[in-house]
């Protein structure tokens, strides 16, 4: 079997969180049927910021679209969450995903970004389903043109080509997060494993009031510099550098366990010193059923003799 035929045996599940018709999206996914069995399946609009968000409480109509690159995706009205959840629960039941890719966002998601960020939110849950997944991200500014996605679609196809570079995510319960500098392929200097960095944001919210007088409020925010430290994320993308950091879902902080251990007696005390006031105090606060039950709850199970 010849490399050509062997990739295109491999299936990817693509979404993103800025939409079915956003360029980055576009770009890559003609780039990616090129040699891969694409799947698209992604929200029907803007869904940046979005997070780790699922919709649990409406319907989320589905339908089948060409893209504007000419490819034929399905459009999903959701988050990006669920659209790997419909995607690999449904569209693609019958042949999952070899390896779940979601973007190319517009702009970059390093440093705080990843909190908000639907692009990496919607690999993480393909890491949760238990697929290989990669978020990719294009460091640009809506203001500023050209946009490179060529030189993203370019990287991706390049450590997708090398599939023991990402073979050991499920494993590992992580995720690549990719970032890509908005310039042409020719100026990549390769690429550096980094990791998360740090990018202060001056969020603001602005109130107006409709012309009935209702307050409302409007989010927004201007990103701060990347962050220049050695082997972060922000220092790969200024160096032209393309950053890859691995993510996964645990989010313990290691460090305070230990410190945390040594400390929990003091809330023991704290506890033991309650709990003896609320079985002194439940006596005599029976005067509703509403106090019977909080006295019912504070106090400790009888043991069983």
């Amino acid at each position: 079997m010849s490399k050509a035929t062997k990739s295109k045996s491999i299936r990817i599940l693509l979404t993103n969180d800025d939409g079915i018709n956003a360029n980055g999206i576009n770009v890559l996914a003609a780039a990616l049927v090129e040699q891969y069995v694409v799947t698209v399946v992604a929200p029907e609009g803007n869904q940046s910021g979005s997070s780790h968000s699922l919709t649990l409480g409406d319907i989320l109509p589905i339908r089948e679209v060409t893209m504007p690159c000419g490819i034929k995706g399905y459009s999903l009205r959701g988050t990006p969450t669920d659209c790997i959840l419909v995607a690999l629960l449904d569209v693609m039941k019958d042949n999952p995903p070899d390896i779940v890719v979601s973007g190319c966002n517009h702009g970059p998601n390093v440093g705080v970004d990843v909190l908000y960020s639907g692009t990496v939110s919607a690999a993480l849950e393909g890491l949760r389903q238990g697929h290989p997944s990669i978020a990719v991200s294009l460091d640009m500014a809506y203001g500023d043109k050209p946009h490179h996605f060529e030189t993203a679609a370019s990287v991706v196809m390049e450590l997708l080509a090398e599939p023991s570079f990402y073979s050991g995510l499920v494993k590992a319960t992580s995720i690549l997060n990719v970032n890509v500098p908005n310039i042409p392929m020719a100026g990549i200097k390769g690429i550096m494993i980094t990791k998360q960095g740090f990018r202060a944001y001056q969020n603001f919210v602005e109130k107006q009031f409709s012309p009935r007088g209702r307050a409302y409020y409007w989010i927004a925010g201007n990103s701060g510099p990347h962050d220049v430290q050695p082997g972060s994320d922000g220092y790969a993308l200024i160096n032209s550098y393309v950053s890859v950091t691995p993510i996964n879902l645990d989010l313990t902080s290691d460090g305070l366990l230990a410190p945390l251990e040594k400390k929990k007696g003091l809330i023991n005390d704290r506890l033991t010193a309650a709990r003896s006031t609320a079985e002194t105090a439940c006596p005599t606060e029976r005067k509703s059923p509403a106090a019977k039950v909080a006295c019912k709850r504070a106090r400790p199970p009888s043991k069983k003799r």
